[in-house]
Parts: structure tokens; sequence; C-alpha cells
């Protein structure tokens, strides 16, 4: 195995990546990340290496942010700065903001989503993850990862549909 140095080099961006898009906050993906390599070292000798080294750092991503959830009890809609949507736009002003627009709901429906249904989205979409990966990310098999993937984009685009309709204001 590698170093804990390489690690943390290697797999923080995707750590945080991921913990950015659950909470929506900068300054607390960067907490989070810091907490989940922080509980990486102390749980170090019970990686028994069945899973992937990502895996195991996005179940105690998962874990580090679930806990600051129910902690704060409630969560944050995030932020649509992450996606630069001046640059994808080429400049237009009318674009970049419905870029912007769009980039908030689809950030606002997937903090309605029930967590297992959002970290799978995530998992999958934008980290690329396989379903053996998710499932073992999320205690699940990979088929039932499948299920839950499916049933999560499926509810989604319910969200998704009522948000573009005016519709749930706050969380469900």
């Amino acid at each position: 195995m590698k170093s804990l140095a390489e690690l943390y080099k290697e797999y923080r961006p995707m750590i945080f990546r991921y913990l950015y898009r659950c909470t929506g906050s900068h300054d607390l993906a960067e907490e989070l990340t810091q907490e989940t390599f922080y509980q990486a070292v102390l749980s170090i000798a019970g990686f028994r290496g069945e899973s992937g080294v990502s895996t195991w750092l996005y179940r105690i991503a998962r874990n580090v942010c679930s806990k600051n959830v129910r902690k704060a009890n409630h969560l944050l809609l995030a932020d649509p700065a992450w996606c630069d949507t001046a640059a994808a736009t080429d400049g237009d002003p009318e674009e970049a903001l419905c870029g912007a627009e769009l980039a908030g709901q689809v950030e606002r429906a997937l903090s309605l989503l029930p967590e297992d249904y959002r970290s799978a989205i995530l998992m999958r979409e934008v980290e690329n993850l396989s379903y053996d990966e998710i499932g073992a990310a999320l205690g699940k098999s990979p088929q039932a990862a499948r299920v839950i993937l499916f049933r999560a984009k499926k509810r989604f685009r319910e969200i998704y549909c009522t948000l573009e309709k005016g519709g749930l204001r706050e969380r469900e």
C-alpha cells in the first residue's frame, strides 16, 4: 500500500469533490475532507483490501458527511459557483445565466434526494465509479447499487420536474 501522504495527494481531490457536492459548501467540504482522511488514518489497520482504496475512502467520506448532516440537522443548498458557466458559454451573459440557473436547479434537486440516492448519483455520474465500487461504498451489493441508482435517477427526475414547475420550496 502507498504511504498516507501519497494516498492523500492522490485521493484528496476526488473526496473533496464528492463532499462538496454533498454539502454545497467549499469550507465545509474542506473540513469534512480533512475529517475523512483523519478517520482513514485511525482505521487504516482495519482496511483489509477487499475493496479498492477509493471505495474505502468514499465509504468513510459518506459516513463523515452523514454524521455532519445529522449533527447539523439540515442540508445546505449548493452554490452553483462550482460550474464555470461563463467559460462554458463563450462569455455570452444570457447563456451563462441560463447555465447557472440550470446548475442551481440540479444542485437543489440533488440536495432534496435521500442520502443514499444522492451519494449513488454523485459516485456514478460525477466520479464514474462502477456498480461494484458504489455498492461497496454504500455497504450494498453491486445489484443493490444498480437498483438504488435506478430509483435515485427516477426520483431525481421527479424532483427536478417539480422544481421546474415552481414546487418544492423546502426539503421534503
